[in-house]
């Protein structure tokens, strides 16, 4: 679903959408889900296990992972804390946050690989090959976390409006020489996604990073910023939806994603 920050469960009565209360739609949904589980597992690259009830909410001796977000803390015995939503800052207990943004197209470098060299642990004889996005995963070494939303439109009607897209920067065209070099960039988009059969997405990605320390907090802004340009990526500081992203990474509640902080590819 296209969600507006008006429709975010933060801002209705309810927290639970209405589709979740009908059995029937929640009955479809988790066929779809097992279908999708086994089509993953059958083609031997990648395995899904589906997480417990337990695992995500946790037991009296075990914490579940709400539990580990709501306090970002993986450690035992950790208490719940307030939640502070400022326009200005997010804050867990004495935790500050602090995110960095991949929602526009040109954050992004020329091309993407989904490994790379890795040259500190690199020699002239070997490869030491790493993830794509290692910069802000495990080599990143400060509290964070790092998302990545993939969102499934319904591709024929994406492109039949990028199609019309490209129509209206034609007709355009002669007014700006920025209209024409957008045409020809969706009909180049296009073209690939017909002659292809590629299907049109919507993607973010995010690095929420965050210390109880105001001098720390700082050195992870800067940390955070030069992982993403060791991508090749232009680092963008998000200050102003801190909170609505912090709300869609509950586990779960992707469905309450802003539309707006989104980029669409094949």
């Amino acid at each position: 679903m296209r969600m507006q920050s008006n429709f975010s469960s933060l801002c209705k009565g309810v927290l639970i959408p209405k589709e979740m209360r009908d059995k029937e739609t929640a009955h479809r949904f988790m066929e779809a889900v097992s279908q999708f589980e086994r089509i993953l597992n059958d083609s031997g690259f990648v395995k899904l296990e589906r997480l417990t009830e337990e695992e995500i909410v946790g037991t009296e001796t075990a914490r579940g992972l709400l539990d580990q977000y709501f306090t970002l803390s993986r450690e035992p015995g950790t208490a719940m804390q307030d939640i502070a939503l400022g326009a200005e800052e997010m804050r867990i207990g004495n935790n500050r946050l602090c995110l960095h943004t991949l929602s526009d197209t040109d954050d992004l470098p020329a091309t993407v690989s989904s490994n790379t060299r890795y040259e500190k642990l690199s020699t002239d004889r070997s490869d030491c090959r790493l993830s794509f996005a290692a910069p802000v995963g495990l080599l990143l070494s400060c509290n964070h976390i790092y998302n990545q939303y993939l969102f499934l439109d319904n591709s024929d009607e994406s492109l039949r409006k990028f199609e019309k897209s490209a129509r209206n920067m034609h007709s355009l065209a002669r007014y700006s020489r920025a209209n024409q070099i957008n045409k020809e960039w969706i009909e180049r988009y296009l073209n690939e996604a017909h002659s292809y059969g590629l299907s049109s997405i919507r993607a973010h990605f995010n690095v929420m990073a965050w210390s109880d320390d105001p001098l720390e907090l700082k050195q992870l802004k800067n940390d955070a910023g030069s992982a993403l340009a060791l991508m090749e990526c232009k680092p963008r500081h998000n200050t102003t939806d801190v909170a609505t992203l912090y709300w869609a990474g509950i586990p779960g509640n992707a469905g309450d994603f802003r539309v707006r902080r989104v980029f669409i590819r094949s």
